[in-house]
């Protein structure tokens, strides 16, 4: 039932912006309740969807009055629980602030609720390429993101989220609005103050505009599928692409037999080679003659250094989309191909890699009725690491958990790579975070939300700050 308090907000949120932009619609709250983390949310007292900047501006004025915590979602594709809602919450979609404003001079300004795909398309249109990339594009927002400082497939070319953003537009927690928006590369006058609010998670303020660095389309590319004799291999080959290609060298991605074996058995996907390691790798350049000579010549050294056991490379679009299916849509089929999973996103020192791969592995050995799944972007230490269960088990998880985070923290790893803390890492952050680190973090959530009404209980908690 909803409280005098509850109706009081929804009824001042309606009245200024109007009640096309508040619902408690129960099949609207339903939809908005979680993301692909399987961390579970419970039902928001309400959804709001503004529809332009002002209109977020004016929501979050009138909760930071009330006291109103806010849930702030984008494309709710995060695995870490960071969009997963709780019942005292409002959540706050930004599906429908959404588009792209300009493409001109190297760079493009875009609203936060727009999705990777519909921005890469606009900068491709334009004759240049957006650097973020991963498989969620469709769904997966800019806000989000960069919220989240996400990394994804590109990573080894163009870098995390974080070195695309020239400028950003945040809504404060207590209504004001933050324009930093300059389409410029070189900005030295005063503090940088939007990197404080990439991969923040919402919890800072609430991003509704992003200027994004581009870079000229090269609309050459050669996709390979490579199969390794010894997984140990995977790190020489990787080192060899860098000096062959250099900056051309777009995606280095790994498979291990786990994930290639069972998501192949799982999913509409299949990959054409089986091997102790397998890789996909891209390589860009101004002709797709020119990648696939680059590519065939790189293959041909390799296999006679004894690096690579064998190869596919694509013909043509079509089949690098083939080779590229398992990996790409492979973790989207996670919620039909098993019963629940338990999804860890880490990073280790390069160093680590097989030791971390193997630790990681007797984990999930240890508990029956698991499969582990493991991939990574091993080009920048990211390591996806994915428990199916055969039936939701909490205790089962926790125990995973516990046992993974532990693998990582000894290795000087990191419990999140690219999808941020949110809810379900937060009890593990101090595992890879200092306390001076963790009492920073506090400090700077008091100073720009010291009502905690940003994504309460996501990365630090209010209590503690």
């Amino acid at each position: 039932m909803n409280t005098p308090h509850t109706q009081d907000i929804l009824a001042a949120i309606a009245d200024e912006v109007g009640a096309d932009q508040i619902t408690v619609d129960a099949d609207a709250l339903a939809r908005h309740t979680d993301d692909w983390s399987g961390f579970p949310g419970e039902t928001p007292k309400a959804l709001a969807r503004p529809r332009t900047v002002a209109d977020v501006a004016s929501i979050v004025r009138l909760c930071h009055e009330a006291d109103q915590p806010l849930a702030v979602q984008g494309g709710r594709t995060g695995l870490a629980g960071g969009a997963s809602t709780r019942r005292h919450e409002i959540a706050l979609s930004l599906d429908r602030l959404n588009g792209v404003e300009w493409v001109r001079d190297g760079a493009m300004q875009v609203f936060a609720g727009t999705s990777i795909a519909s921005a890469q398309d606009a900068a491709e249109a334009a004759g240049h390429s957006l650097g973020i990339d991963f498989g969620a594009r469709g769904t997966a927002t800019i806000g989000g993101a960069i919220a989240t400082n996400a990394g994804g497939l590109r990573v080894i070319e163009t870098g995390m989220t974080r070195a695309q953003i020239l400028g950003l537009e945040v809504v404060l927690a207590d209504g004001r609005v933050l324009s930093e928006l300059t389409p410029m590369v070189k900005v030295n006058s005063g503090f940088d103050l939007k990197h404080l609010f990439v991969g923040s998670e919402g919890a800072l303020g609430i991003i509704t505009r992003a200027v994004l660095a581009l870079s000229p389309l090269r609309a050459g590319l050669a996709t390979a599928a490579i199969a390794l004799h010894r997984a140990d291999d995977a790190l020489p080959v990787l080192t060899a692409a860098r000096r062959a290609f250099g900056p051309d060298l777009a995606a280095f991605e790994a498979m291990w037999p786990d994930y290639v074996t069972t998501m192949s058995a799982r999913t509409p996907f299949d990959f054409p080679l089986r091997a102790p390691l397998c890789l996909i790798i891209e390589v860009r350049a101004a002709t797709d003659e020119g990648a696939r000579t680059r590519m065939e010549e790189f293959l041909e050294e390799s296999a006679h250094k004894g690096l690579v056991a064998d190869a596919v490379l694509a013909a043509s679009l079509d089949q690098a989309r083939t080779l590229w299916a398992l990996r790409d849509e492979g973790p989207a089929a996670y919620g039909t191909a098993f019963a629940a999973i338990v999804p860890f996103d880490v990073s280790v020192p390069s160093v680590h890699l097989h030791e971390a791969v193997a630790g990681l592995a007797r984990v999930a050995e240890a508990f029956p009725g698991t499969h582990p799944l493991t991939y990574g972007h091993i080009g920048d230490q990211n390591l996806h690491f994915v428990v199916g269960l055969d039936a939701p088990d909490d205790g089962l998880k926790r125990a995973i958990e516990a046992g993974v985070y532990d693998v990582v923290a000894r290795l000087d790893g990191a419990v999140s790579a690219e999808h941020g803390i949110g809810q379900s890492k937060k009890a593990y952050l101090p595992l890879t975070r200092g306390p001076v680190a963790l009492s920073l973090m506090r400090d700077l959530k008091h100073m720009f939300d010291p009502k905690g009404i940003l994504n309460r209980g996501r990365v630090v908690d209010i209590a503690d700050a």
